[in-house]
């Protein structure tokens, strides 16, 4: 799979008539992308931070799929143009990754969240190694997590050059801000990788880490997961 995430900032003076028109808009150029398999557009919600108002995710079959979308005459006339207006849009983070490390059982409805992360610091291939083992190592602790997937960027663009993409799924919002962020594998082996004073210091203290509604699986965690489109 082929996986595309813009975190899309509107601008403050947008009154909320404008801001759904806006979001309408994006939705209906989405679903008319060609070859789309699965997509994603809801707002961020309250306690998301540097993820702007609206979380959308595009995923096809393959690379070649979505390239071939997002480059179609459609795509720029409707949702590329959109995205472009600096009237409406004042900040855009834009992620694209082929699916990799992942798991778990998406739940048909719940709690979307991703993380950007730009791990810049002396990331040596055995430090980041080791960080993305420790990452992936986090669903067995954690049991609210109910689908992940970790995976390194091929396109970034935005506040930082994203080099990591890490994605989960929840039944509710409590399993993110309680056992996620209180749990002590998070503290013990994951905190060190964010913190400037620590030795082992890898990612950036710029992050991105948004979460929103679904209505939908999100993840694709089984080759054989069934076409759908999250609306």
């Amino acid at each position: 799979m082929f996986n595309v995430l813009k975190l899309i900032e509107l601008a403050p003076g947008l009154a909320e008539a404008q801001r759904q028109a806006f979001r309408d808009q994006l939705q209906a150029s989405t679903l008319e992308l060609p070859g789309l398999h699965r997509a994603l557009l809801e707002p961020a919600m309250a306690g998301s931070y540097n993820s702007g108002d609206l979380i959308w995710r595009a995923t096809f079959l393959d690379r070649v799929s979505g390239e071939r979308a997002l480059g179609s005459a459609g795509w720029r006339r409707s949702g590329a143009a959109l995205l472009d207006e600096r009237r409406r849009v004042v900040r855009l983070e834009h992620v694209a990754f082929e699916s990799a490390a992942r798991g778990g059982v998406s739940p048909p409805g719940g709690l979307y969240r991703v993380a950007l992360f730009c791990a810049n610091h002396a990331p040596s291939a055995e430090r980041l190694a080791r960080y993305d083992a420790e990452t992936r190592a986090m669903p067995r602790y954690i049991r609210t997590i109910r689908s992940w997937q970790l995976a390194t960027t091929c396109e970034a663009t935005g506040s930082r050059p994203w080099t990591h993409v890490w994605e989960q799924e929840y039944e509710d919002l409590a399993g993110l801000t309680g056992a996620y962020m209180m749990h002590p594998f998070h503290w013990a082996h994951i905190d060190r990788w964010y913190d400037p004073e620590s030795p082992h210091w890898l990612v950036d203290p710029y992050v991105c880490h948004g979460f929103c509604a679904t209505r939908a699986p999100v993840i694709d965690t089984a080759v054989d997961a069934v076409d759908g489109v999250a609306r």
